[in-house]
Formats: C-alpha cells, sequence, structure tokens
C-alpha cells in the first residue's frame, strides 16, 4: 500500500458504522459448547435482529 486514501476510508467507515455497531455490542462468550448449537443461537439472534430494523427501516421508508 503506497498511500492511504482518507477520503475512501471515511466513506467506507460511514457506511459500515451502523452494522458494526450491532456486532459489537453482542456478548463475546458461548453459550454452548457445541459449534452446532451455537451456530443455530447466532443464526436466531441475528434473524430476530434483522426483524425488528426491518420494522424500523419499514416505518422510515414509509413516512419520509
Amino acid at each position: 500500500m503506497k498511500t492511504k486514501n482518507w477520503a475512501r476510508d471515511r466513506w467506507h467507515s460511514h457506511l459500515r458504522a451502523p452494522y458494526e455497531r450491532v456486532f459489537s455490542r453482542r456478548p463475546k462468550r458461548v453459550r454452548y459448547r457445541a459449534v452446532a448449537k451455537n451456530q443455530f443461537a447466532a443464526f436466531f439472534q441475528a434473524m430476530a435482529f434483522n426483524l425488528k430494523r426491518l420494522g424500523i427501516l419499514d416505518a422510515e421508508l414509509v413516512a419520509p
């Protein structure tokens, strides 16, 4: 990498911030020992978050 493109980094950070903030607040430890159980739990946590977020986004799009 020869030079750092500060403008592009700022633009990418602006796009990523709302999504990365969600994952930074998740617990770092796992509840189960088995990989399959942890994957199942993470999948349903993500699905629940996306359903909640869908309601918020839908409300923002309908009422500008």
